[in-house]
């Protein structure tokens, strides 16, 4: 490699090194990861049934079906103990809620609060939207990942609209952390969380190999997501795996998921294949990214059978967890919320996830790939224009 590229490598590590974050690093955690709705609804509705002192969620999707049904219930009966409960649900994300499901959860007291409902006037802001998913009891049990309150996600495995997602149950300090997380942005009880005098203090360093921190992002230039995905990529030296399902990332994340490959790292994506995705013009943009990718030694997998929408990373023994996407609307316009973990128990965890998603993908072959059909071809070059279009004008009106 090029001298002067290794030295502008360095200074961009550096300049990571300097970056504050707006939580500090915390250790005693355990960790536990659920990779199917079967899995980690009931551990969500388990972890309700229990509280004995507050429920705080944060929703994109709260969708009416079976599963809305169960926690609503169960929310209801904990608020009936006197169990306090707070929401804050996404206005467009959680537009399928009805309002009888609305008004039963109001009716018993629990508050209830949508993010950024649409108003003519204001028709591009109602583009910024809240993705977290995040809940969180009595701040010792918290659940964070890629998966909303839907249906999608109890299907049987067989079912074609089926999906598999990730969600990771943290147990010790970080679940004070969300609960901070929470108040803050509502402003609700916020003298009642104890350590928060030592936020906003935190280098990007990890001191102890089994830490974990929370990573925030609010639009574009306050991504600390991005920031700490790229810091790990540059240090990687044995694999970055990544799944993701939509994947549209930034000429940054590209460069670098190159030169991890030709450092002699093991680079691997595992995304849905376009038949399963559920935007599957999404996925011929991203497909449009496969040839440079492929022909610089980075490996695709496409999900087979059922949409993948876990979003994950392992970067040597370092993993990311959470509800950002690594398309560049996801980061230029929504509220996300990751957790970064250097834990050698998620990592085995974590490690066992990827290599089934791996065992049930296509793996895309370089060779292959140039000869296939030119009518994809043109859906790829088609997809991508409409998106850079899209960009253009949203970036003209604001």
């Amino acid at each position: 490699m090029p001298e002067r590229l290794i030295n502008k490598i360095k200074q961009r590590s550096q300049c990571y090194l300097c970056y504050k974050y707006n939580y500090t690093p915390k250790e005693n955690n355990t960790y536990r990861l659920f990779s199917e709705g079967s899995q980690f609804y009931p551990a969500m509705l388990e972890a309700i049934e229990i509280a004995q002192s507050y429920i705080y969620i944060i929703q994109y999707i709260f969708e009416t079906g079976l599963t809305s049904e169960k926690f609503i219930n169960s929310l209801i009966q904990a608020r009936q103990r006197g169990i306090e409960v707070l929401m804050i649900l996404d206005a467009y994300g959680s537009k399928q809620l009805s309002i009888q499901e609305r008004q039963r959860l109001q009716n018993v007291g629990i508050q209830v609060y949508f993010f950024n409902p649409l108003r003519n006037h204001h028709l591009i802001k109602f583009l910024y939207r809240d993705h977290r998913k995040l809940l969180v009891v009595d701040g010792e049990n918290a659940f964070i990942g890629g998966a909303g309150i839907c249906d999608d996600y109890n299907f049987p495995l067989e079912h074609p609209g089926s999906w598999q997602d990730i969600v990771l149950k943290i147990t010790g300090p970080l679940a004070l952390d969300a609960a901070y997380l929470f108040q803050q942005q509502r402003k609700l009880n916020q003298k009642e969380i104890m350590d928060c005098k030592e936020k906003f203090n935190a280098s990007s360093l990890f001191l102890n190999i089994e830490q974990g921190r929370l990573l925030t992002s609010k639009t574009w230039h306050r991504n600390e997501i991005q920031r700490a995905i790229l810091h790990a990529i540059r240090k990687a030296k044995q694999r970055v795996w990544i799944t993701t399902p939509y994947f549209v990332p930034t000429r940054k994340l590209r460069s670098q998921l190159k030169l991890a490959a030709h450092r002699g790292c093991d680079v691997r994506l595992l995304v849905p294949g376009a038949s399963s995705s559920d935007h599957p013009w999404v996925s011929h943009i991203a497909r449009q990214r496969y040839s440079r990718l492929l022909k610089n030694q980075v490996h695709i997998f496409e999900y087979q059978n059922r949409f993948i929408h876990a979003k994950a990373i392992l970067c040597d023994d370092w993993a990311c967890i959470g509800s950002s996407n690594l398309d560049r609307w996801n980061q230029k316009f929504n509220l996300e919320l990751n957790i970064e973990i250097q834990s050698v128990q998620l990592t085995r965890q974590l490690c066992h996830f990827f290599e089934q998603g791996f065992d049930n993908s296509k793996q895309i072959d370089r060779e292959h790939w140039k000869a296939r059909p030119r009518t994809q071809k043109i859906k790829e070059w088609f997809w991508s224009k409409v998106a850079m279009w899209i960009e253009r004008f949203i970036h003209n009106v604001r």
